[in-house]
């Protein structure tokens, strides 16, 4: 199976494609980070590069900050999202679904513009068509998983 059941979020992402639960920037970062340590990159900004670098340090708390992006749970496991943090989930609890492409309404709801200000929508609602469609289990088997990465700017 390519895909798990326990990754797809209540409201169509599936988690195991989301960049806080692969670590791809915080290792990214981290990387980076190691790399400027190491050539000790901070005298090279300072001596070499001192008016285009001048606020290396921003940088580099920044570049700190990123190395934790990582998710702390997904929300169908305890220590995720919270049920009264996220409207989607709460409402797909309260009405027994699984996820939003049960519901008749999902491609008009109002409840994903909550989700990271709308970020995921388009990607989300593209997903639970092709789950309507296809039914889950051949989705996770091999069905096209959208993110908002991969889509083209509409």
């Amino acid at each position: 199976m390519r895909g798990s059941e326990d990754l797809l979020a209540y409201c169509g992402f599936y988690c195991g494609d989301c960049l806080g639960y692969t670590g791809v920037v915080a290792d990214a970062a981290q990387g980076l980070m190691d790399v400027l340590e190491t050539y000790k990159f901070d005298r090279t900004a300072e001596c070499v590069f001192p008016s285009q670098l001048r606020e290396y340090d921003k940088f580099c708390e920044m570049l700190g900050f990123m190395t934790e992006l990582r998710c702390s749970g997904i929300c169908r496991q305890e220590g995720g999202v919270r049920p009264s943090s996220c409207e989607v989930k709460n409402c797909c609890i309260e009405k027994g679904f699984f996820a939003c492409y049960e519901c008749d309404d999902f491609e008009t709801c109002d409840k994903f513009e909550s989700l990271h200000k709308g970020l995921h929508t388009g990607a989300c609602v593209k997903n639970m068509r092709a789950i309507r469609e296809m039914g889950l289990e051949a989705w996770l088997a091999g069905g096209e998983r959208h993110c908002y990465w991969d889509e083209t700017d509409e």
